[in-house]
């Protein structure tokens, strides 16, 4: 029955661990998405100042020294709205750049949580037909078996020493 265990939680910790990399591929898809949405914006503000002899930081300090509140706010939105884009646009290129096996590495290390949210909300599982899926699914049944083997251990030793 303990082997019995050890496999069935084996096999469900490799099914789950083969899912990371089709999580990760889908977030890298909608960040893809969310970059170029953002640099549209980026792109399209930064003309608009151009055309007006301004620069990026100079169309922002008009923002905030309109004296307006709304105008204020405003250029507050916009500088966070460009700051969003840098940082997603760098954790692409770190993502595209990243090796299969590392790239969980990259996404663990710099995701955007509402991006990673979103992605979880609509997630759904994807069978591994890549080595990388394979390797994750390998991986995860290894440590599975091996944590419910270390975790049964004591009930091995019951059962053996009322045999004795």
């Amino acid at each position: 029955m303990k082997k019995l265990i050890i496999l069935l939680g084996a096999l469900l910790c490799g099914a789950l661990a083969s899912q990371f990399p089709e999580v990760a591929q889908q977030y890298r898809q909608r960040l893809s998405g969310a970059v170029g949405e953002l640099e549209r914006v980026v792109v399209q503000f930064d003309a608009d100042a151009m055309r007006r002899g301004l620069d990026r930081e100079a169309a922002l300090a008009a923002y905030k020294d309109s004296g307006d509140d709304f105008l204020s706010d405003r250029g507050q939105s916009m500088d966070g709205v460009m700051t969003r884009y840098a940082r997603l646009d760098a954790h692409l290129i770190a993502m595209n750049q990243a090796d299969p096996l590392s790239r969980l590495w990259v996404f663990a290390r710099g995701h955007d949580r509402e991006l990673a949210r979103a992605t979880l909300d609509i997630y759904q599982p994807a069978v591994p037909l890549t080595a990388v899926g394979a390797a994750h699914a390998a991986g995860g049944f290894t440590l599975g078996w091996l944590l419910l083997s270390l975790l049964l251990v004591p009930f091995g030793k019951r059962r053996n020493a009322r045999a004795a």
